[in-house]
């Protein structure tokens, strides 16, 4: 008896068909958001002379809340010498500040100005903005369903562990 597993016409294993559909648009995806073209673009349209870490930084800090160094780090999703030196820019420019903790000399907080809030709001009406004239065709059903499968495949993603395929 034959053990080899059934494949599709293109030589794909069955239980795998339509697996590297989902690969390939997740990894144009991310190659389309980690772009320093892109980020270029959006700050350029939201008229923000930042780098590509400092949109990271203003969207990560967009509530206006003071943290320690890093988690602001952790939430722009860079490592804290990184982020440390990108706020430091976006301080020399008005646009965030430190502090030390009331509650604990040893760490600097950080938080956005006024003007650096509005900064980041405007970046994110910029990227709303892209996002309704990329979908301007798809009806409200489609937005709504690619937003609810979006956020499902996110939270299966982080939640599984790598294994080995076999």
């Amino acid at each position: 008896m034959d053990r080899t597993p059934a494949k599709t016409e293109r030589g794909v294993r069955a239980e795998d068909a339509g697996f590297e559909g989902i690969s390939n648009g997740l990894y144009r995806l991310q190659r389309l958001l980690s772009s320093r073209r892109v980020s270029s673009s959006l700050a350029d349209a939201a008229g923000a002379g930042v780098s590509q870490q400092g949109v990271q930084i203003l969207r990560a800090l967009r509530d206006g809340a003071a943290r320690p160094v890093a988690e602001a780090a952790r939430a722009a999703r860079m490592d804290v010498g990184a982020a440390s030196r990108q706020l430091r820019t976006l301080d020399d420019a008005g646009l965030a500040e430190r502090a030390v903790s009331p509650d604990n000399a040893s760490v600097v907080l950080v938080r956005l100005t006024d003007r650096g809030i509005m900064l980041a709001r405007r970046l994110q009406q910029v990227d709303n903005q892209h996002l309704r004239d990329a979908l301007a065709a798809w009806d409200n059903d489609e937005r709504e369903q690619l937003g609810e499968l979006l956020v499902r495949l996110v939270d299966d993603l982080q939640r599984t562990p790598y294994r080995s395929g076999t």
